[in-house]
């Protein structure tokens, strides 16, 4: 399997997850909402599941910033080694 075959692959299993976070988000407010309960105990679910979506939300974040810093320093490390002799590489 070649390399653009590996980023296809991981783009596309990115993309179900994040189809999936959504439906189940989805599903979980029609499901509040639909729920035969009292206004107040819907809104206090509604903000545990907002919550809960802003820490995962968080969560990613964090993990995409590690990821994008990672992809940095190995750049940095590859063109330091590819640079001619006498050449310091670019910051």
């Amino acid at each position: 399997m070649g390399r653009a075959e590996r980023r296809a692959n991981k783009a596309a299993r990115r993309r179900r997850r994040g189809g999936f976070i959504f439906g189940a988000l989805a599903g979980a407010v029609a499901g509040l909402m639909l729920a035969p309960r009292s206004g107040k105990e819907t809104r206090s679910q509604l903000k545990g599941a907002l919550g809960a979506g802003k820490d995962s939300a968080a969560d990613q974040s964090e993990a995409l910033k590690r990821k994008i810093e990672e992809t940095r320093e190995r750049l940095r490390q590859q063109v330091g080694d590819d640079a001619p002799a006498g050449e310091t590489p670019p910051e």
